[in-house]
């Protein structure tokens, strides 16, 4: 086949979306890469959607935990169910939005790949680290999208790294009215601002990522309530008695349907001002009574000092030995020159370790610090 057969291809493809997708939705022919790549058969999210899927930190996600870590229980959520299931979640918004579904799924299965070992604990524990180090604290939005821009460089749409950048933080009200538009220059001042505002709600955008915000916060409320509840840390009844409903699938189904209702071909994304409320008080449920229960929390002591000496026996390892380190043979040995010129010492460390997943993380600690046997044959 020849490249203008391709070409046709995408143009065809290309037409469907005019004629299917709302006029302000992300529209493949206003994808912009960082760097020109030659004509494929597929429209330009699809081919981020595969990137992100056969990318080796889209495989880490098995093994790295959401909420309860540390448990021996299959059916608790991890980070590769949570991708999943906010992005069957937001697609299935998105398709009746008349929205892009690709760069939807794009957002949603790579927007989580920043996140370093046992969750949220593990962000705080290593931006302590980072901040001892002289570097600006760890956030894993930022990470996502350092990840697969420079450790692991994919090359995806602009709008694909805003959506990773912009998930995080919670909303000021029940309307999302997307910053449409973006260059590369605004994304960059967005992380920026992200780095000096840790709580800071950066607005996405496009449709697309205002949707991915909004249904990972819906989805890893539901889905956290009811992994609590899976392992007798609250009973269902203990839940807010609110229309929203006592059950994930009540909870997705409601919450659906408010968004749809109130978003649909509309500029914006929005809840109505009663479901806005419902997510709040259910949210703030869960951090009050699951996230910080004291049966989830016993080896946090353990888990923060762990952290610390990981990354200095890491550190001064690498600053000792270099390409005989256990960083350069495990980590950077596969790294691109432009990224070991650019990162110092102190971000390797770091970006390593935030890579780890819950089982590598321990296996590393128990290979650099438990004695092992002596062969002497």
């Amino acid at each position: 086949m020849s490249v203008n057969f391709f070409e046709d291809l995408k143009s065809r493809l290309q037409q469907q979306e005019n004629a299917s997708l709302l006029k302000e939705a992300a529209f493949s022919i206003k994808h912009s890469r960082k760097n020109h790549e030659p004509v494929d058969h597929r429209l330009p999210y699809k081919r981020d959607v595969d990137r992100i899927v056969h990318s080796k930190a889209y495989r880490r996600y098995v093994d790295k935990t959401q909420v309860v870590y540390l448990v021996d229980n299959d059916h608790l959520t991890h980070r590769s169910l949570h991708v999943q299931l906010v992005s069957n979640f937001a697609k299935g918004i998105a398709e009746a939005l008349k929205l892009n579904i690709d760069l939807v799924e794009a957002i949603s299965l790579g927007h989580d790949v920043g996140h370093p070992p046992f969750g949220h604990e593990g962000e705080d524990y290593l931006s302590e680290i980072a901040e001892k180090a002289g570097l600006k604290n760890f956030q894993h939005p930022i990470q996502s999208c350092r990840l697969f821009s420079e450790i692991e460089p994919l090359n995806l749409g602009l709008n694909v790294y805003d959506g990773f950048l912009c998930h995080d933080g919670a909303m000021e009200g029940e309307v999302i009215v997307p910053r449409f538009n973006k260059t590369w220059e605004d994304h960059y001042k967005d992380i920026e601002e992200k780095k000096k505002n840790t709580s800071k709600g950066i607005t996405p955008a496009t449709l697309e990522g205002a949707l991915v915000k909004l249904c990972d916060t819906i989805s890893y409320v539901g889905r956290d309530f009811e992994d609590a509840i899976s392992i007798n840390i609250i009973e269902r009844k203990d839940l807010p008695d609110t229309p929203a409903g006592k059950t994930n699938r009540e909870w997705l189904t409601f919450f659906a349907r408010d968004i749809i209702l109130n978003s649909y071909e509309k500029p914006y994304i929005a809840l109505s001002k009663d479901a806005f409320q419902i997510l709040k008080l259910v949210r703030r449920f869960n951090f009050e009574k699951i996230y910080v229960h004291p049966k989830l929390k016993k080896e946090s002591a353990k888990i923060k000092e762990s952290y610390s000496l990981l990354y200095n026996r890491l550190f001064s390892d690498y600053k000792a030995n270099q390409e005989n380190s256990h960083l350069n043979k495990k980590f950077l040995h596969s790294k691109s020159d432009v990224y070991k010129d650019r990162a110092c010492d102190e971000e390797k460390v770091i970006d390593y370790i935030s890579g780890m997943t819950d089982n590598y993380f321990v296996k590393t600690l128990e290979s650099l610090f438990i004695p092992k046997r002596i062969d002497l044959n």
